[in-house]
């Protein structure tokens, strides 16, 4: 360890040199305040022992200087004096001192005092190493999690899109890098199109895996035969037969304390009958703005799945018309708080469908990304945001 030594005295500088010396320190004097600030802005040196009286600035002043400079290091500073009385140990201590050493010095004192300031050194030696090492797995996983956000968000629907006279666009605004909303559309057969919206509680990588799990589940090789297959041996398979087989397949661990379970809203377009087979679990209730009437509400509350085994899902039927719309949207909108605190509220948003019935699908989901930014005050929201939007057609 190197030891900057600050006195205008060549006989006391001397006098500290030869000990430290021989216990092995690297040492350098300097005999005035100036030269010192000067050596320890261009040398990293973590150790100084300086004199209190000099005649060309004191050691409190030079206390000050180190500190007021913010050195990338913890520089341990203490102050040799002759001065008596508890007001030069409080106006030392305030300008930055660490330690104090009384003259006449004595070597063994002196040697004490020298291990005591290395050992807390030390010790902030092995806290900044720790914190930059800390960084750099922050920044492994910071870049990790980035991987997996542009992952997930390749999985997500290319939108806007049309498949069979039917728009279809979304809304995709993670709280962070991945998320554990996510949606899909996707043909089924020449005749129906399968569609979902999915929630999963919490935040982070646990969650978007688990949405990720689903999706692949939910749009896998639909001739692959597993529990989930789309068609039954004459007919499309149920949306609630699908959810009810999802439930069975993630039930949440009773002994586990943070275990995942998702909203989720799950149908089948008939696009020759023009109906849909609609399930919704624990989702939050679907937006229908028939073309001729006026945005409502449709489904019920229900449980999400993987809470409880066996559970019986009710469907939902729709019939659709001509320019009738539907929203499936997770409960980041609705929750979403301003800075006073209010919920931006599900009757905000269909008070919103219903004025913004005139505009193209699109250019809804942009006025409600701005309009959700504006309620917010910020770009950057405490939970997931996703919107599926469906517009019909009957030709």
């Amino acid at each position: 360890m190197r030891i900057l030594i600050v006195d205008d005295s060549p006989v006391e500088r001397r006098r500290l040199e030869k000990p430290l010396l021989n216990w092995g320190y690297d040492v350098v004097s300097v005999d005035n305040i100036d030269s010192a600030t000067e050596l320890l802005l261009k040398t990293p040196i973590q150790f100084v022992i300086t004199d209190w009286v000099m005649p060309s600035g004191d050691g409190p002043t030079l206390c000050k200087r180190i500190r007021e400079r913010k050195l990338p290091f913890y520089t341990y500073i203490i102050l040799v004096t002759s001065l008596e009385g508890t007001q030069s140990l409080v106006d030392g201590l305030e300008a930055g001192a660490d330690d104090f050493i009384n003259k006449p010095i004595q070597n063994d004192v002196l040697r004490a005092r020298i291990r005591a300031g290395q050992r807390l050194l030390e010790m902030e030696q092995s806290l900044r190493d720790s914190n930059n090492q800390l960084k750099k797995i922050n920044k492994i996983l910071s870049d990790e999690q980035k991987k997996a956000g542009k992952i997930q968000s390749d999985l997500l629907p290319f939108y806007p899109s049309s498949e069979r006279g039917i728009s279809i666009d979304g809304l995709f605004i993670p709280s962070i890098d991945v998320s554990g909303d996510i949606f899909n559309f996707f043909n089924i057969d020449e005749q129906h199109i399968g569609f979902y919206s999915i929630d999963v509680a919490g935040h982070g990588i646990s969650a978007a895996m688990l949405s990720f799990t689903i999706s692949r589940i939910l749009t896998t090789d639909l001739d692959q035969c597993s529990p989930l297959i789309y068609r039954l041996p004459e007919a499309i398979k149920p949306a609630s037969s699908v959810v009810e087989g999802l439930n069975s397949q993630f039930q949440t661990d009773e002994t586990e304390t943070n275990g995942l379970f998702f909203t989720m809203i799950y149908g089948v377009i008939d696009t020759k009958l023009h109906s849909i087979d609609l399930c919704q679990a624990g989702h939050p209730n679907p937006i229908y703005l028939p073309n001729n009437g006026t945005a409502h509400f449709i489904g019920t509350a229900t449980l999400p799945v993987g809470i409880i085994p066996e559970t019986k899902y009710d469907p939902l039927f729709l019939n659709y018309s001509t320019k009738d719309r539907l929203f499936f949207y997770s409960d980041g909108i609705t929750e979403c708080i301003n800075i006073s605190g209010e919920m931006f509220g599900s009757e905000q948003l269909l008070q919103f469908v219903n004025d913004t019935r005139e505009l193209p699908l699109n250019n809804v989901l942009t006025q409600l990304k701005e309009s959700l930014i504006a309620w917010r005050g910020s770009n950057e929201f405490e939970d997931d945001i996703s919107l599926l939007a469906l517009e019909f057609s009957t030709t």
